[in-house]
């Protein structure tokens, strides 16, 4: 359920999302302080994961636990179960029903058959006004990118998401830029001017593959870095050193860090916590990285992987986050710097009070977390720019991925 939340979520985020000032109010929420931080236990994960359900309690799960004597107060509370004519609510019933009324309705094609094929689906959704009419109906409307695929109807409901137009980026309309028009200079060339320059500034001192005479700070890397203190580029070189050893480290224990991960959206939903489950992994991967090292008890062994470039752990994870964001932010779109700057003007104000305290907790806090994904300052930009080869090398081979976090970077 968690699953099929995220996913109806994630498309009202990526096609319709907006945002108001007040989506400031979750900056501390993505705030991590690996030394001040508490982080609950494995076994409070796992109680938190695995306890009854808030319905009813199963109790027998099979034939086998029948055997011996049958608890006489559980079947009289299965037997009133039985005679009652009133509806249990679905847990995640009024969340499913929020995020459907946000949506447009010319998206319910694409979402509808889908809820249909979930078992045990909540009929007040399924018989919502525009759900109920796409039950085992193919969406009318397909991006044009997809049209003369051959046995299209056959897809499954669950992918019928990528056929609408508005997800492919090639369709979005851009503006016409205005044509530029070659202008007469107001200074006249003087190549005697320009010759007495370069007596001065030789040309050839500053051309690609020259090497500096001189150590600046560039060439020296940050004693004891924090999440505060400003990038170098030997701390971004020593950083990429480290890129295939954490990998590795992650492709071993893959399955153990994402069992944690979902138990952990898990935990914090279950604790009040209204962000949207796994934005705070894309916002600072190494940090939660080390937080999810912490709490399997493997944390040494990831030590001593970055332990060869002078890292402590906690310096590592500092590094790498602020390497990333400066390298998102040195990629950044001109559609998403246009997007991050509305939200944080307030442009979507009264499209966000229009929605549910619920959807309006989430839509705040996925653009807050989208604007701290790009928080990085120019010195850290140019710092990371300097390097953007042989991080570009280093990441291709995960496909863009740090720890299983994607960076939100296309080659």
């Amino acid at each position: 359920m968690f699953k099929l939340t995220a996913i109806v979520l994630f498309c009202i985020v990526s096609v319709w999302g907006s945002a108001q000032a007040a989506m400031a109010d979750y900056k501390e929420a993505f705030e991590i302080d690996l030394e001040k931080d508490s982080l609950p236990s494995l076994a409070e994960l796992e109680r938190s994961f695995y306890k009854e359900s808030t319905l009813y309690s199963p109790r027998y799960k099979s034939v086998y636990d029948l055997l011996g004597t049958y608890d006489r107060e559980f079947y009289e509370k299965a037997l009133a179960y039985g005679r009652t004519e009133k509806r249990l609510k679905w847990p995640e019933e009024d969340l499913i029903l929020a995020v459907l009324k946000a949506l447009p309705e010319r998206m319910y094609p694409y979402i509808g058959p889908m809820l249909f094929e979930i078992p045990n689906m909540s009929e007040k959704v399924l018989n919502m006004p525009g759900i109920r009419e796409t039950k085992n109906k193919f969406p009318e409307v397909v991006a044009e990118q997809l049209k003369d695929v051959e046995d299209l109807e056959f897809l499954s409901p669950f992918l019928y998401y990528i056929l609408m137009p508005e997800v492919w980026p090639e369709n979005y309309r851009r503006p016409e830029l205005a044509q530029l028009r070659p202008a007469h200079p107001k200074t006249v060339y003087d190549g005697n001017f320009y010759s007495a320059i370069k007596k001065i500034v030789v040309p050839e001192d500053y051309m690609p593959g020259r090497k500096p005479e001189r150590i600046g700070k560039s060439d020296l890397r940050t004693i004891n870095p924090t999440a505060d203190t400003l990038l170098t580029s030997a701390d971004v070189k020593a950083f990429a050193r480290t890129i295939d050893a954490v990998e590795g480290w992650y492709d071993a224990n893959r399955f153990q860090v994402s069992r944690i991960t979902a138990m952990w959206a898990n935990y914090d939903a279950q604790n009040g916590d209204k962000t949207v489950p796994g934005m705070k992994d894309m916002v600072n991967p190494c940090r939660r990285l080390v937080q999810k090292a912490k709490i399997l008890g493997k944390e040494r062994e990831l030590a001593m992987l970055v332990a060869g470039e002078g890292l402590t752990l906690y310096e590592w994870a500092y590094t790498c986050d602020k390497t990333i964001k400066a390298f998102r932010l040195g990629h950044i779109s001109s559609t998403m710097a246009t997007a991050l700057r509305l939200y944080r003007s307030g442009a979507y104000d009264e499209a966000t009070d229009a929605l549910s305290p619920q959807m309006r907790a989430w839509r705040y806090s996925t653009m807050q977390a989208l604007s701290e994904m790009y928080a990085a300052p120019l010195s850290d930009v140019k710092e990371v720019r300097k390097n953007r080869a042989l991080l570009t090398e280093k990441w291709r081979k995960y496909g863009y991925k740090g720890a299983g976090v994607s960076l939100a970077l296309f080659e």
